[in-house]
């Protein structure tokens, strides 16, 4: 790998995570953003959506002290994705935001498509996928997955 060459992953998980599971996910982030920057990873993209993918934007914006070259990415599949967030997570939200390296917003209003647009998107920028993936057979983290395995990206799932 050439210096001006980056490595990217693309972030992708469910939406409900039973909270008694965070702590131990939260570590299992840590350890798993850390072995991968030590392997060339230095660029995250995150899809924004509630649950895995912003605490793992957290978590990458956490490391961003300690890993000098960590970039966080968010791709936002219409220009007001957390309108119909609690307001809790319309905090957590806007702060990732205002702390991500670079926002990438794909339409300006919602479509039927615009979720699964974002997953192809993130797909095609990384080499590699880290996931939170229970189930094999629907919903978007597995058709992320699927988006991925089809392009030869390694996943490593958390779950």
């Amino acid at each position: 790998m050439n210096k001006l060459e980056t490595k990217a992953i693309a972030l992708t998980g469910h939406r409900f995570i039973p909270f008694e599971k965070q702590p131990l996910l939260k570590k299992l982030l840590v350890s798993a953003v850390t072995n991968s920057y030590e392997q060339g990873f230095t660029t995250y993209y995150c899809g924004m959506a509630v649950g895995f993918d912003m605490l793992a934007a957290e978590v990458i914006l956490e490391l961003k002290n300690k890993l000098k070259d960590l970039k966080l990415i968010a791709v936002l599949p219409f220009q007001n994705q957390s309108d119909r967030f609690s307001s809790y997570d319309k905090k957590r939200y806007q702060s990732i935001l205002e702390q991500a390296n670079e926002i990438v917003t794909l339409r300006k209003d919602y479509c039927n498509r615009c979720f699964l647009i974002r997953d192809d998107y993130m797909v095609e920028q990384a080499d590699a996928v880290i996931a939170y993936l229970s189930r094999t057979d629907k919903g978007g983290t597995y058709y992320t997955c699927k988006k991925a395995q089809s392009h030869g990206l390694p996943i490593l799932n958390l779950f």
